[in-house]
C-alpha cells in the first residue's frame, strides 16, 4: 500500500499545503526585509552594528555547547542503557524530571551560579546552562537509541578482551553515530535560538549572542528611525547560518531519528 502511486499521490497532496503554510511566515519576512529600500536594509543593518563580536560569540557557546554535551550524553545514555549499577533507574527518571522545569524557572539560581564564578559577559556563562538544557531529552534518546542495539555486541567484545571503555568507544559509539548526530544537531538548533538567558546572561550589547540582535533592533527603532524593514533584514541576517545549516543537516537528522527506530 505505502509503495502503491495513489498512497505516494495523497501523501503529496497532505504535505504540499502542509509546506505553503510553514514556509508563509518566512516567505513574508524575507519580503519585508527588501520592502521600501531592497538591499540597503540589509547595509544599514551592517552599518549600525558591528555583528563579528556576536557572530564569534555565538560559535564559541554553540561549540562549547556541543563539546560538554556530546562527552557527557554519549556516555550516560551507554552507562544506563547497557551497565549494570544501584539505583540505575531511579536516577535516570530523576534525571528526566529535570525536563518538566521550565528555564524560566532556573535562570535566577543559575545566573547567581554564573556570577559567583565571574563568567557573567562571556561566552562561558551559556555552555554548561545550555548543554545542561539539553542534556535531559538528548539523554532519554540516546539512551532508547542503545537500547535498539542487540546485547550479543557486548558478549562479542568482552569474548575478545575488550574492557568497557574499549567497547564503549570502538564498538558502540561508533555505531551510535547517527543518533549522536541527530542530538549534536538539535542542540545546535535550540543554543543557536535560545534569547532569555543569552539576554540576561550577558548584558554587554556587543558581546551577546546573534540570536539577541534583532531584539535590540526592536528596541531602538523609535530612536535610530529604524523601520520595521530593517527589522526584518535583521532576523534574516541572525537565521542566515541555521539555514544553512539545517539545508545540509536535515538528511542526518532524519537519518538519526529512523535509524534509532528500528530494532537491531
Amino acid at each position: 500500500m505505502k509503495n502503491s502511486l495513489l498512497y505516494r499521490c495523497l501523501a503529496q497532496l497532505v504535505c504540499i499545503p502542509a509546506l505553503v503554510v510553514f514556509l508563509y511566515p518566512l516567505a513574508l519576512m524575507i519580503q519585508k526585509s527588501f520592502g521600501v529600500n531592497g538591499i540597503a536594509n540589509y547595509r544599514l543593518v551592517f552599518d549600525y552594528y558591528d555583528l563579528r563580536p556576536n557572530f564569534a560569540t555565538s560559535l564559541i557557546v554553540v561549540g562549547g555547547t556541543l563539546v560538554v554535551m556530546a562527552a557527557v550524553v554519549s556516555m550516560a545514555a551507554y552507562a544506563f542503557s547497557k551497565l549494570q549499577f544501584p539505583f540505575k533507574k531511579g536516577i535516570y527518571y530523576l534525571l528526566l524530571t529535570a525536563m518538566m522545569i521550565p528555564t524560566s524557572a532556573v535562570i535566577f539560581p543559575l545566573y547567581q551560579i554564573v556570577r559567583v564564578f565571574r563568567l557573567n559577559n562571556t561566552g562561558f556563562s551559556l555552555i554548561f546552562p545550555y548543554a545542561t538544557g539539553s542534556c535531559c531529552f538528548n539523554l532519554m534518546f540516546l539512551k532508547n537509541y542503545y537500547d535498539a542495539l542487540p546485547n550479543e555486541l557486548l558478549d562479542s567484545a568482552r569474548i575478545d578482551g575488550a574492557g568497557k571503555w574499549k567497547t564503549f568507544l570502538l564498538i558502540m559509539l561508533p555505531i551510535a553515530k547517527p543518533g549522536l548526530v541527530f542530538a549534536l544537531m538539535q542542540t545546535f538548533l535550540s543554543s543557536w535560538n535560545e534569547l532569555q538567558m543569552g539576554m540576561i546572561f550577558i548584558n554587554d550589547t556587543s558581546r551577546q549572542p546573534l540570536s539577541v540582535v534583532p531584539l535590540r533592533f526592536a528596541q531602538t527603532t523609535s530612536a535610530t528611525g529604524f523601520t520595521v524593514n530593517h527589522l526584518f533584514a535583521a532576523c534574516i541576517i541572525c537565521l542566515l547560518p541555521i539555514g544553512i545549516f539545517y539545508v545540509f543537516a536535515s538528511r542526518y537528522m532524519v537519518e538519526g531519528l529512523t535509524q534509532g527506530a528500528v530494532k537491531g
